[in-house]
């Protein structure tokens, strides 16, 4: 009887370590995990000073297998390493592109919203689809809007951005193409956008010594925040008063009813974009995603 007693509690001693183990430390079940910084250094050990053996970018899913202080074991790409904990979240980001209803024949999708009311801040989102057909996350970067927000019935000077579905237009630039494949405009001192609502030419790129006879007002396009950028097919039918000079561009604040993002973005955004793939660009408040 004795033996059996002692037999059993070293069973017990035994399963009871084994959850010990498993509570903290590697024999724990794997989990889930998303990236939260822009770039992430998976390092060869738990540490700042080990060696970086890949980076990844946010959004990514990682396996966490064990946790060592302010430290994640992960793996990704078949590759393990260590990763700092504070830059994860078990909270999955959320895929919006999978609840738009028209964007069938479209292969990119560069999503723009707000949390409605007068805000300038919107979130910016980029999807193209996967090998199976699924829109994918590619990246999600903070931006700004009209000084007064998202509109519905946009017009000339109210500083607001107009919501809706758009095709993308000519990206341009001041220091030459920076790698997209869209058609691309090297911006001169000649360049201008006519915004006079009384013009044939309103809503249009033109020469200004060419036809500064023609218009009353137009934007100078040798301006600093189009360094980089592209037209948002906007207004493509030119109603006078309807607005123009719709563009997306560098900036870190308000627009006048553009879409602005860092230049480093802009950029990124530039590169990735692909006529092929019929890339379109949606702007809405959440609450006015089921729109679209």
């Amino acid at each position: 009887m004795k033996k059996m007693i002692i037999f059993a509690l070293s069973c017990t001693f035994a399963l009871l370590g084994f959850l010990v183990i498993a509570d903290n430390g590697a024999a724990a079940s794997s989990k889930t995990m998303y990236v939260t910084a822009d770039s992430l250094n998976v390092r060869q050990a738990p540490s700042i000073k080990a060696k970086i053996e890949t980076k990844v970018k946010k959004h990514t899913a990682l396996i966490v297998q064990e946790v060592d202080g302010s430290w994640s074991k992960v793996t990704v790409n078949q590759q393990t390493g260590w990763v700092s904990s504070k830059y994860l979240t078990l909270k999955k980001p959320q895929n919006y592109a999978n609840r738009l209803k028209t964007i069938d024949k479209n292969s990119q999708l560069i999503l723009v919203t707000s949390n409605g009311g007068k805000s300038s801040k919107a979130d910016i989102m980029t999807y193209d689809r996967n090998k199976k057909g699924k829109w994918v996350l590619r990246m999600k970067v903070k931006g700004h809007i009209g000084k007064y927000g998202f509109t519905t019935n946009k017009t000339e000077g109210n500083s607001e951005t107009p919501v809706g579905k758009y095709t993308i237009g000519t990206a341009f630039g001041q220091k030459g193409n920076p790698g997209t494949k869209l058609p691309f405009r090297n911006i001169t001192n000649d360049d201008v956008w006519v915004d006079d609502p009384s013009s044939k030419l309103y809503n249009t790129w033109q020469s200004r010594e060419k036809t500064e006879h023609m218009w009353k007002s137009a934007e100078n396009m040798n301006h600093k925040l189009y360094k980089y950028g592209f037209v948002i097919n906007y207004n493509t039918k030119r109603i006078p008063n309807k607005g123009s000079a719709i563009f997306f561009h560098i900036g870190n604040s308000y627009t006048l009813g553009c879409t602005a993002t860092s230049e480093t973005n802009v950029i990124r955004i530039l590169k990735w974009l692909d006529p092929k793939k019929e890339p379109v660009i949606i702007q809405t408040p959440l609450n006015a995603l089921n729109k679209y």
